[in-house]
């Protein structure tokens, strides 16, 4: 199991501690909370099964996923997602961070780079690839900060397999809202673990979303 990461600061006289988690290898889950005064106000989980595809665990992948998703999330309270009524935090002024020594380097990144933009790729709708089926999926790519649509970011989708090669199934670029939509016809079960991984990369930077594939 890896490291956690916490972190506590005030945003417009309300104090939020966001914590990251990995749940271990028997539920294969990210897990993101924030409290206000002890209070659950929201959480977020992602899937990481397949990195467990090939053996042993890629324990640097997971940490840079949990990174993301922590960073994401304290970035999302500064662009007062739950309080609209405040403006946006450009700076994390008066940020408290209590994690361990391999955070230091997230705060030093945050301090210097406040309200810089990075790629966010997002599912619209549940990605459920199913052996043998028509597979038809949507995401969508934007600024982190801001929100704004990322045009013209390229997007491949591409089937991963522990016991075949990698290959892509589709490909393309995002439209002026930031979305592209593809529809692939997926092989029969097979043995092994299967995942369609879908990523994205422009100028902004780029970032993936995988689900497993089910029979």
């Amino acid at each position: 199991m890896a490291t956690g990461f916490n972190t506590e600061f005030k945003f417009n006289a309300r104090v939020y501690h966001v914590q990251t988690e990995d749940k271990g290898l028997a539920n294969p889950t990210i897990q993101t909370l924030i409290y206000i005064g002890g209070e659950i106000l929201d959480s977020f989980k992602s899937e990481y099964s397949d990195l467990l595809a090939s053996p042993p665990l890629d324990e640097g992948a997971l940490m840079r996923r949990m990174e993301d998703q922590h960073k994401r999330v304290v970035q999302d309270i500064k662009n007062a997602k739950y309080d609209p009524g405040a403006a946006p935090e450009l700076s994390p002024e008066g940020a408290v961070f209590n994690d361990k020594p391999f955070l230091d380097a997230f705060l030093e990144h945050l301090e210097a780079d406040g309200a810089t933009e990075a790629l966010e790729l997002l599912p619209i709708g549940p990605l459920l690839p199913v052996f043998g089926t028509n597979f038809k999926f949507s995401v969508r790519a934007r600024c982190c900060a801001s929100g704004s649509p990322i045009l013209g970011a390229d997007v491949s989708a591409k089937l991963v397999s522990s016991l075949r090669k990698t290959y892509v199934m589709a490909s393309g670029k995002t439209d002026a809202n930031g979305a592209f939509s593809a529809s692939i016809d997926l092989p029969p079960s097979q043995p092994g673990h299967c995942a369609i991984v879908v990523s994205c990369n422009s100028s902004y930077g780029n970032d993936e979303i995988s689900a497993l594939i089910t029979t």
